[in-house]
């Protein structure tokens, strides 16, 4: 395998991965992304919590990719843990 140059920190470049098969890991479970000589990805989420739904059609399942191409460490190749948002209150929605 050869460097892959990041753009900034924190950011990682799929479209130039060299050939291989690429693991990354998360508090979601870990993908494995493989990539042929011609430079085309294939995305094993089976391990993904977010793809265990029966119900993601491609387009969800596309909006998973990018997320983790997001949050990817590129130093580490750890995923980040998504961001938690914010619990709105029952019984006094104006509160943060």
């Amino acid at each position: 395998m050869g460097n892959i140059k990041k753009e900034n920190e924190g950011e990682f470049d799929f479209n130039k991965l060299p050939e291989g098969a690429y693991f990354f890991s998360g508090q979601e479970g870990f993908v494995k992304v493989e990539v042929d000589k011609d430079g085309n990805q294939s995305w094993d989420l089976q391990n993904w919590f977010a793809s265990l739904d029966p119900d993601r059609d491609e387009v969800q399942h596309q909006k998973t990719i990018q997320d983790i191409k997001r949050r990817l460490n590129a130093d580490t190749g750890m995923i980040k843990p998504p961001k938690k948002q914010v619990k709105k209150s029952f019984l006094n929605p104006f509160k943060k």
